[in-house]
């Protein structure tokens, strides 16, 4: 035995982490005994679902399949989370007109609420889910109570989702998941805080022990010019791609499977370049609630910011994470 002694901290986060594993092989035996045949024992399930178990990807998939029957349950999508503390040296010109004078503070609260529907199970062939999915990420000025603790902004964002979920090879990868969405984000917003697109998004996902590769590309639906700002037909941003970029690139990490280590980038790929980068830190501090840190890098630092280059760092909670 090590003449260490464990950290108090860590001596109390490991009983969740052997509830979490505990749990995550029940749900995943209950899913498989449902089309097992009646000669499988217990034995051979859980010695399936520990292989499967091993792949984070199937793991979700196994918890998701679960919950789905259940008429009053609706999935998580993208991570849902509260930061009370996010600082960023805020930019106050584009709210001009709306603060007469006043100032916006650098130290704000962010949270993402995401969530999703199975609309369709095996819709034209086996392992082809039909979601539909909204997400919502928020910057409030909650302790400015000078203009009375506004919602600064808000980006809205359904998406109709094809997934398929059977595993395949291109170009000797294995690929773990492939999705095809239809995707609006705005910021709800009218005449020159307006902000808005509509994307084709594809995406495919590769696991590689306990790392999780996610690869975007998108292709942007056009929209007429703007005669005015204050008209609502018309692009609200034209160049967005400039900032944005056609893709993002995602690496999600596991470490002992309690840290999770997430990193986003984009970038434009032009001769004027320009790039954005997100990293995020989340670890166990219950069953299941997580603490996150989260640092951002660039353009995009929400759809109201799309051509501004800035830097955020924030601290709170996560309620769900990516895997």
């Amino acid at each position: 035995m090590s003449k260490y002694k464990l950290p108090f901290a860590l001596c109390v986060l490991i009983p969740f982490s052997t509830l979490s594993q505990t749990a995550d092989l029940s749900a995943c035996i209950a899913e498989k005994s449902i089309n097992a045949d009646d000669n499988v024992t217990i034995g051979e399930l859980k010695k399936q679902c520990s292989d499967i178990l091993t792949n984070s990807i199937e793991k979700r998939r196994v918890l998701e399949n679960q919950a789905s029957p259940n008429p009053f349950s609706i999935l998580p999508h993208k991570p849902n989370y509260v930061l009370p503390v996010s600082y960023s040296n805020v930019s106050s010109v584009p709210y001009q007109e709306r603060l007469e004078g006043e100032s916006l503070d650098d130290v704000e609260t962010k949270f993402q609420v995401s969530l999703k529907y199975l609309a369709m199970e095996n819709a034209y062939f086996d392992d082809l889910d039909i979601y539909a999915a909204f997400t919502a990420v928020s910057w409030w000025q909650s302790y400015n109570s000078d203009i009375s603790a506004p919602f600064r902004e808000t980006n809205y964002e359904p998406e109709l989702i094809f997934n398929y979920s059977r595993p395949w090879q291109f170009l000797g990868v294995d690929i773990s998941n492939t999705s095809l969405s239809f995707n609006h984000q705005s910021n709800g917003q009218a005449g020159t805080l307006s902000r808005s697109w509509n994307r084709v998004i594809g995406a495919v996902t590769i696991v590689d022990d306990d790392l999780v590769w996610n690869l975007k590309a998108w292709w942007r639906l056009p929209e007429d010019d703007k005669e005015s700002s204050f008209l609502s037909d018309g692009d609200d941003n034209p160049n967005i791609e400039n900032y944005y970029g056609y893709g993002e690139l995602g690496v999600l990490w596991q470490v002992n499977n309690d840290h999770n280590l997430d990193l986003m980038f984009r970038n434009n790929l032009k001769s004027n370049n320009r790039s954005t980068f997100q990293l995020g830190w989340s670890f166990p501090l219950t069953y299941r609630l997580r603490g996150y840190v989260e640092y951002f890098n660039g353009y995009g630092d929400g759809l109201i910011y799309y051509n501004q280059h800035s830097s955020r760092l924030s601290i709170g909670v996560k309620l769900t994470d990516w895997l």
